[in-house]
C-alpha cells in the first residue's frame, strides 16, 4: 500500500492544480459490468437467465461489440453461456467469443480491491485523471463521457470513437496502473467528442478524393495521432521506475518499444509507401502497426512528447480536432529539436512528402 499512498499524494497535488485552459468534462464511471461478472464467477449455481441479464449490461455489450470487431461470433447468448461455464469451473467449454472468463476467476479478490481503490474518493485517482485529461482537451469542449469497467475478453482498453470507453481491469490489476490506462482510453473518448461531425468528415473525404491523396493515408496519420497522444496523456513511462508487479511489466513493455523507435519510423515509412503504391491493404498495415506489438504507438508517443516539451500541453489539445493526423505530423516536423535526437527522430522522406501533400485536407 506504500506505493499507492505515494501515488495518491502526487495525484492529489495534480488534481488541486487548475489547468490554464480547462474543458468541461463530465465523467461517469459505470463499474456494474465488472462487479456483476465477478459476482457471477463466484456463483457456481449461476443460471442462463441471470447470465443473460449480466450480458445485457452496457459495459458487457462493449465486450460483445469488441469481440464482433475481431470477427468473432459474439452476442448475449454466447456471453452468457461462457459466463455460466466459467462459474462452474468448466474451462473446456466452447468460448467462440473469446470472453476468457476462466482467466479472471483466480484473482477475483485482487480485482475487487482494484475496484475499491479506484472508486474510493479518498484516493483521488479518478478525479486526478479527469484533471489531467482537461490539460490536453481543447478549450470550450463540453463533453459527457461514460467509462465502463469490465473484466473478460482479449482487449485491455478500447473505445469506438464515441464519448465512452471501456477498461478491462483484468489486464491491469493495479489501481495506479489502471488509472494510467484509464487516462489513455478517456482521452480517446475526448478525441471522439472533439472530432468533426458528419459534415466535417464528408468535407475531408471530398478533399482527399479531389486532391488524389492515397486512400487511407488520413486513417494512418489519424491513428498515429490518436494513439500517440493518448499514450502520452496516459503515460506509462511516467510511472515509477522502481515499481513492481503489473506496473513494472507494463512499463517494461512500453519502454522496450520506445527504445527501438527507429523500427517504428521505418514501419511508418514502409506503410506510407505501401498506401501510395497500393501494394498492401490498409487493414493489414493497421494490424501490423497498431495491434500486437503496437509498433506505431511508440512513435506517436515520442512525437507527442516532443511536441509537449517544446510547446506545452495546449499544443496537443489544439491538434485533436484534426482526425486526419496531418497537423500532428507537420507540427512535429516543425519542432526545433526535430531530427536531432532519439527523443525526436526524423521521419522518412515518403512520410514527409505525403504529410505535406495532405496538409490541404487537414482540419484547422
Amino acid at each position: 500500500m506504500g506505493f499507492l499512498r505515494t501515488l495518491m499524494i502526487a495525484l492529489t497535488a495534480l488534481a488541486m492544480a487548475p489547468p490554464a485552459q480547462a474543458a468541461d468534462l463530465k465523467l461517469n464511471i459505470d463499474a456494474s459490468a465488472a462487479r456483476a461478472v465477478l459476482d457471477a464467477l463466484e456463483t457456481p449455481a449461476l443460471d442462463l437467465e441471470r447470465a443473460r441479464a449480466i450480458a445485457r449490461l452496457p459495459g458487457n455489450h462493449g465486450l460483445i461489440r469488441k469481440a464482433k470487431s475481431y470477427g468473432r461470433p459474439a452476442d448475449d447468448e454466447s456471453f452468457a453461456t461462457a459466463l455460466v461455464a466459467a462459474a462452474r469451473n468448466d474451462d473446456k467449454a466452447p468460448d467462440p467469443g473469446s470472453f476468457a472468463f476462466g482467466r479472471v476467476r483466480p484473482h477475483i479478490a485482487q480485482l475487487r480491491q482494484v475496484l475499491a481503490d479506484l472508486e474510493n474518493p479518498a484516493t483521488g485517482l479518478i478525479d486526478a485523471a479527469k484533471r489531467r485529461i482537461a490539460l490536453y482537451a481543447p478549450p470550450g469542449l463540453d463533453a459527457a463521457i461514460t467509462g465502463y469497467f469490465v473484466v473478460g475478453g482479449t482487449s485491455g482498453g478500447f473505445a469506438f470513437g464515441d464519448p465512452q470507453f471501456f477498461l478491462n481491469l483484468d489486464y491491469f490489476p493495479d489501481a495506479v496502473l489502471a488509472t494510467t490506462i484509464l487516462e489513455h482510453e478517456l482521452y480517446h473518448a475526448v478525441q471522439g467528442a472533439a472530432a468533426p461531425g458528419k459534415a466535417g468528415v464528408a468535407a475531408i473525404n471530398r478533399c482527399v478524393a479531389r486532391t488524389k491523396q492515397p486512400a487511407h493515408i488520413d486513417d494512418l496519420f489519424g491513428s498515429l495521432m490518436m494513439e500517440g497522444t493518448a499514450s502520452a496523456v496516459g503515460d506509462v513511462l511516467a510511472l515509477p521506475k522502481d515499481a513492481t508487479g503489473a506496473v513494472a511489466a507494463e512499463r517494461k513493455k512500453f519502454a522496450r518499444n520506445v527504445s527501438m523507435i527507429s523500427r517504428s519510423v521505418t514501419l511508418l515509412e514502409l506503410s506510407t509507401h505501401a498506401l501510395a503504391t497500393h501494394t498492401v491493404d490498409y487493414d493489414s498495415i493497421y494490424d501490423l502497426g497498431f495491434y500486437g506489438d503496437e509498433i506505431l504507438y511508440s512513435l506517436g508517443y515520442v512525437m507527442a512528447k516532443a511536441i509537449e516539451r517544446e510547446r506545452g500541453a495546449g499544443a496537443i489539445a489544439a491538434l485533436i480536432r484534426d482526425p486526419t493526423g496531418v497537423r500532428f505530423v507537420n507540427v512535429y516536423r516543425g519542432l526545433k529539436g526535430y531530427g536531432k535526437s532519439a527523443d525526436a527522430p526524423a521521419l522518412g522522406a515518403k512520410t514527409i512528402a505525403l504529410a505535406q501533400r495532405m496538409a490541404v485536407c487537414a482540419v484547422k
